[in-house]
């Protein structure tokens, strides 16, 4: 089993600093998917992450990853 997946069992069976680790292997996407782009008051297109929307995801990830269960494979074939 190799770094990542030890990792992932970690999160999955509760372990926090698993699953900020795994947080952070998906943060570039978690901000993208949280991004909102507005106008102000000129008219220019403003981008940022949400913050509170950001935290939103970031909560049911880990909610669902504890939904998740280990499998384990004896079989050494890759």
């Amino acid at each position: 089993m190799d770094l990542k997946n030890r990792t992932a069992e970690k999160a999955i069976n509760g372990d926090c600093d698993a699953q900020i680790l795994m947080l952070k292997r998906y943060e570039r996407y978690i901000n993208k998917v949280s991004m909102v782009t507005k106008k102000d008051r000129f008219g220019n297109l403003i981008r940022y992450v949400d913050e509170d929307f950001k935290a939103e995801i970031q909560m049911r990830y880990l909610e669902e990853l504890l939904k998740c269960k280990v499998i384990k494979n004896d079989n050494n074939t890759k």
